[in-house]
């Protein structure tokens, strides 16, 4: 399978206003430009666009959803404020959108009653699952994703001559964003993988206790650091912009999450772990369009349909050609079940 190498995914400004229109006009459908009907979108955001990452992810599938000829809307919101997240939820619930969107598991138990209230009204969620019959889970592989991001971080610590950055200390570390199962299921599919290289290379683990916090997603970088990691792998959104600005203070490694984070600290980001987020909702968007989306039931992403995925960074010289090789023929073991990588979700 091809990993891919790019550049990073311009973040998406935060709009003033928490209802930001992405286009279209009223009404439930628009017309594509074949003539066929499109329908109409509204994307639920649990916080503002503008993360560098997961949420901006979600609305570049929104925006490719609107170029086929949908009614979109991104719905933006305070990140520290459930009771909005709620009321934007069932402010576009009423029938006005054909399909309503949100995602993360911060939305589950809102979604859960709102799907139940508005039992008429057809949702996408991502990144989460809901027993509805009237939302349609996507999940993603993020254990066999964090796999190849480990496997990256074993062979730069233990390649020093291939990368200068690194120490040769075979000590790497990863910072979550919250305890929580889709957390770990990262930290144990990155465990895996550096172990598959090296399982004498120690992995040092911790938690923001949030999203949003780069603060302490820096502080317990810059610890690692100090420890002797030469690689540290952020999965802790917003959060984890402060591990990589850690990197570069530090002047080690880092692997983002989310979208190709390079750009944030070029030069210090040797690659980042995507979930692809936004294609998934574009493609659940065209199978609801086609008739031929299952809602009730959930579909999952892995590396075998390109759902998850290492993308290096746009200076591919900071991971040589051979390694990234290597990480390839990794990855090419999940897809044909040579290599099993554990999940904390199942």
């Amino acid at each position: 399978m091809k990993l891919k190498t790019q550049a990073g995914f311009a973040a998406l400004a935060a709009a003033s206003l928490l209802l930001t229109a992405c286009g279209g006009t009223s009404g439930a459908q628009s017309a594509a430009s074949d003539g066929s009907k499109r329908p109409s979108v509204a994307n639920v955001i649990p916080g503002a666009l503008g993360d560098q990452g997961f949420f901006d992810d979600a609305a570049g599938g929104i925006k490719k959803i609107e170029s086929a000829g949908s009614k979109t809307q991104n719905v933006q919101s305070d990140a520290s404020n459930p009771a909005q997240w709620k009321t934007n939820l069932e402010s576009v619930s009423t029938g006005k959108w054909d399909v309503v969107v949100t995602g993360t598991s911060q939305m589950h138990d809102i979604l859960d009653q709102t799907a139940q209230k508005y039992s008429k009204q057809h949702f996408i969620t991502y990144d989460d699952v809901v027993k509805e019959p009237n939302v349609a889970s996507i999940v993603y592989k993020q254990n066999e994703g964090s796999y190849l991001a480990g496997v990256l971080a074993a062979l730069a610590t233990t390649n020093k001559d291939k990368f200068p950055k690194a120490t040769g200390s075979k000590v790497v570390g990863i910072v979550g964003g919250m305890d929580i199962p889709v957390i770990n299921d990262f930290v144990v599919g990155f465990k895996k993988g550096v172990e598959t290289v090296d399982p004498s290379i120690q992995v040092k683990v911790s938690y923001v206790g949030d999203f949003k916090d780069s603060n302490k997603g820096f502080d317990q970088a810059k610890l690692m650091y100090s420890q002797g990691a030469d690689v540290v792998f952020q999965v802790a959104g917003g959060a984890g912009i402060g591990v990589l600005k850690a990197a570069a203070a530090a002047g080690r490694y880092a692997i983002g999450v989310d979208s190709n984070q390079n750009a944030i600290q070029p030069g210090f980001v040797l690659a980042s772990m995507l979930k692809h987020v936004g294609d998934s909702l574009d493609s659940a968007v065209s199978d609801s369009a086609a008739g031929k989306l299952k809602y009730g039931e959930t579909t999952s992403y892995g590396l075998a349909n390109k759902g998850v995925g290492l993308e290096f960074a746009n200076n591919s010289s900071a991971v040589p050609q051979d390694i990234q090789a290597k990480i390839e023929s990794f990855a090419q073991q999940v897809v044909d079940g040579k290599v099993q990588v554990p999940s904390a979700t199942s």
